[in-house]
């Protein structure tokens, strides 16, 4: 696919935004602030005083940090716990959302889910996803592969102020279903219950072992390793892959088990919600929209109620609690942590970053939002 629009020459492709693309390059893109944009001409806004944008193409995230150490670069994607305390203590000028302080980061609205292929066993059982959640102990996976700068989830939910109304609504199932209850010994009566021997080590059913490989991209090669040892623990030989086209085993089905966010709603839980509609199901080895390939017709009954009832109306409640029994009961991905945005904010050159104190809006760049993070930047002096 090759945009046509494109011609630097001509002053393609057209914007309405107060940046013009000046190169585009596999190394890098830039952008030079123009004269007459609308919103200065009509007062509305004033010219950022950024006048030039270098985007640069992905690179690892200790190159990352080694770039902010040495002042080369303003920001870039978030970073690990371990990498943030190190950036922190080698360049007194870098921030965070925190300041300088743990967590670094605010909550974001993506929960992280470990997820399965549903059509396929042994994961497809509901009991099978039971007996892994059993096994997984959440405050480890943030003490250790976090360093205690984030926090677990027991919901699919973002874990923001306007949320908040429907953890509680959710508080006595998620306690019926034990989802936050970290048991090996539950694990091993349902997995002695489908079959299952243990060899000392590892499950074992019909001479093949009980394995497990879990999918990932790099956000998450610090949790990962931890959820890996406790699944051993439990034994199920567990193991993961990082690979290139993490993206396209996801959407075929092909990753059996995987680490992802839920794409949420901050407002109400129908849009996190509905992504467990079997209206997304599609075999194994065909593309689908969401990853689960979850099916369970009461349940999409009443996602269709719901998204034909206003979020105010008292009936809306009753829904989303009757739904989240259902997707409770089933797991049909288990939640892991709520999803934070440690992103450095490099003050050599630039300040009035966003923050926790001043938090006009949050400083992802990749967000639809940026441009207000380059509208409140100001030189340092």
């Amino acid at each position: 696919l090759t945009f046509s629009n494109f011609d630097l020459q001509k002053g393609w492709p057209v914007l309405t935004g107060p940046y013009r693309m000046v190169r585009s390059e596999p190394a890098q893109r830039i952008w030079d602030l123009r004269e007459g944009w609308w919103a200065e001409k009509l007062g509305f806004q004033e010219l950022p005083q950024v006048e030039r944008l270098i985007y640069l193409t992905y690179m690892e995230e200790h190159k990352r940090v080694q770039n902010l150490i040495a002042n080369n670069i303003d920001t870039c994607l978030e970073l690990r716990p371990a990498n943030m305390v190190s950036l922190l203590e080698r360049n007194r000028n870098i921030t965070t959302w925190t300041g300088r302080e743990p967590p670094y980061s605010y909550i974001t609205w993506w929960p992280i889910s470990l997820g399965f292929n549903g059509l396929e066993a042994p994961w497809s059982d509901p009991e099978m996803r039971r007996a892994v959640n059993y096994a997984i102990n959440r405050d480890q996976l943030v003490a250790i592969g976090w360093q205690n700068s984030g926090a677990w989830t027991l919901l699919p939910l973002p874990d923001l102020p306007q949320m908040h109304r429907y953890f509680t609504l959710a508080e006595d199932l998620v306690a019926e279903h034990q989802v936050g209850v970290f048991d090996l010994e539950k694990s091993a009566e349902i997995l002695t219950r489908k079959g299952y021997e243990h060899n000392g080590v590892f499950w074992e059913k019909d001479g093949q072992r009980l394995s497990m490989v879990i999918d990932i991209f790099s956000h998450f090669q610090d949790l990962t390793p931890v959820l890996i040892a406790q699944l051993k623990k439990a034994g199920i030989d567990a193991s993961f892959r990082m690979t290139s086209d993490f993206t396209t085993r996801l959407r075929q089905g092909t990753a059996r088990a995987y680490l992802i966010g839920n794409f949420s709603s901050m407002r109400d839980p129908y849009f996190v919600l509905r992504q467990y509609h079997s209206r997304f199901v599609q075999p194994t080895g065909e593309p689908a929209d969401m990853p689960w390939r979850w099916q369970n017709s009461a349940y999409d009954a009443l996602i269709d109620q719901m998204g034909q009832t206003p979020t105010d109306a008292p009936e809306m409640d009753e829904l989303y609690r009757q739904a989240m029994d259902l997707w409770l009961a089933e797991l049909p991905s288990i939640p892991l942590v709520q999803w934070p945005h440690r992103i450095p904010h490099n003050e050599t050159y630039w300040t009035n970053w966003p923050n926790a104190e001043n938090p006009y809006i949050n400083s992802a760049y990749w967000s639809r939002t940026w441009l207000l993070v380059l509208l409140n930047l100001r030189p340092q002096v």
